[in-house]
């Protein structure tokens, strides 16, 4: 019988029950499920939003916007988010280490998922504009030039993830 420990030692407990060790990760640790629902509870900017926009929205619509090659990709590219949370460029840069846990991490999960990492240069080029895009619309309220986003519920855009994940699962 497993025990279940709040002070696991450098791990999180998944929303699937899995303790994952972000600075020891292995194959067995990641979980699609456990991508969705996390990424589906993060909102883009730190939160500071007037809505609630969810990494795993954000995912979504990328891979909506990339060759049928790069969809899967596009759709897991923020996926060690789930583990290291959603943290600002700004922070991120200021974090010594933060970059060599986040390609550790997203080594293995590229590995586990049948994707290449480091990321193709069309999927950088996308993201910039996803996050041009999401500032002008849903922070700054900008009409122009830039096309609705419907926000979704978390469940909504958990389901949708993993909609579009089964559909591109190789």
């Amino acid at each position: 019988m497993n025990k279940e420990n709040l002070y696991t030692p450098n791990c999180i407990r998944t929303f699937t029950g899995i303790y994952m060790n972000v600075f020891e990760p292995t194959l067995e640790m990641i979980c699609i499920e456990d991508i969705a629902h996390a990424l589906s509870n993060q909102c883009r900017f730190s939160g500071h939003l007037p809505d609630f926009y969810s990494v795993a929205q954000h995912s979504i619509a990328m891979s909506n916007l990339m060759h049928e090659s790069h969809k899967l990709a596009a759709l897991l590219h923020d996926a060690s988010e789930a583990y290291l949370l959603d943290i600002p460029s700004p922070i991120k840069k200021g974090l010594s280490n933060y970059k060599e846990i986040e390609d550790r991490l997203m080594t293995l999960i590229a590995e586990k998922f049948g994707f290449d990492y480091p990321l193709h240069e069309k999927l950088k080029e996308v993201d910039d504009y996803m996050l041009q895009w999401e500032w002008n619309r849903l922070m700054l309220g900008s009409k122009a030039l830039f096309p609705i986003i419907t926000c979704l519920e978390p469940k909504e855009a958990k389901q949708k993830f993993l909609d579009a994940y089964y559909k591109l699962k190789p």
